[in-house]
């Protein structure tokens, strides 16, 4: 979309419909798949993904090439099943077309409000704050995943907007940076984590480079089993988290968690090779309950 383009400023859905987003993005999908599934086994083990299909610079894909697994989009209990929905919410309905055993078939929501209560419940501190009384800057978010439109405020606000959500300003600024990070969730594993790095103040976007690190690089132990916990409290069985550490306190903050991760941006090329190898091994690990761990 070329920069100043009016329809940069349309919000979402209302872009995405204009745009017919979803048609292109399934065209792109099944090409993709196709793609992959040429260069497999006619024989080789299938993973049916839905309710939608991954777009081809997904992880998934590179974990699929390593463990010698088809893409495929007929979800049944015999064969390796994802939940595949790359919006806030999975419906009930859209979960009863999922066999009772498919991987992530009940995480069924990852908005902001969901995540923040999740991690209060499991950390012992939030990340919501109360915009109306909060009198310092705070974050404003909108509700559903994958949306745009974060802002710096300064509290206390005359009104919240429905549809966002208000946290606390996390202040990960490190070396005139700003530092974030991610952990890929694999069953009960960390597979392995990322720093990723934007020049202030670009809070929201921007990232110049993704950097890969081991767990045990960038976390404790005990934040490391944090983690973990809230991601079993998600019931997400493979997806990213994306943390912050408020450099102030040393506090740790989950901020998002993802079920469908896309490649991480400006991630080395040469790096791949050991990012996606780690991640395969870890996800090998959910694939036990089919015999193909």
């Amino acid at each position: 979309m070329a920069v100043g383009s009016p329809i940069a400023f349309i919000p979402d859905p209302y872009r995405g419909w204009i745009t017919v987003r979803n048609g292109r993005r399934w065209l792109k999908a099944t090409r993709g798949a196709a793609r992959h599934n040429a260069r497999m086994p006619a024989g080789a083990p299938t993973l049916n993904f839905w309710p939608h299909r991954p777009q081809p610079i997904a992880p998934i894909y590179q974990i699929m090439t390593r463990l010698g697994l088809r893409a495929g989009f007929a979800p049944h209990s015999a064969e390796p099943s994802i939940a595949w929905e790359t919006q806030t919410w999975l419906s009930s309905r859209q979960a009863a077309r999922l066999p009772a055993n498919a991987i992530n078939v009940n995480c069924r929501d990852i908005s902001k409000g969901r995540v923040d209560a999740v991690w209060a419940q499991v950390a012992g501190y939030p990340l919501t704050i109360d915009p109306l009384t909060t009198q310092s800057q705070l974050v404003e978010k909108p509700q559903a995943n994958g949306r745009q439109g974060g802002r710096i405020l300064l509290g206390p606000l005359a009104r919240a907007r429905p549809g966002f959500v208000y946290q606390r300003l996390v202040d990960c600024r490190l070396d005139g940076q700003i530092h974030q990070m991610r952990a890929v969730v694999a069953g009960n594993r960390l597979a392995m984590a990322y720093e990723k790095w934007r020049p202030e103040p670009e809070w929201f976007s921007g990232t110049r480079i993704s950097v890969p690190r081991t767990p045990d690089e960038l976390f404790s132990k005990a934040e490391q089993e944090l983690f973990l916990r809230f991601a079993a409290q998600m019931q997400m069985d493979y997806g990213e988290l994306d943390i912050l550490r408020d450099e102030p306190t040393g506090l740790i903050y989950v901020v998002d968690a993802n079920r469908t991760p896309s490649r991480p941006h400006h991630l080395p090329e040469k790096e791949w090779v050991k990012v996606y190898d780690m991640q395969a091994e870890a996800f090998k690990a959910l694939l036990g309950g089919w015999g193909l761990a």
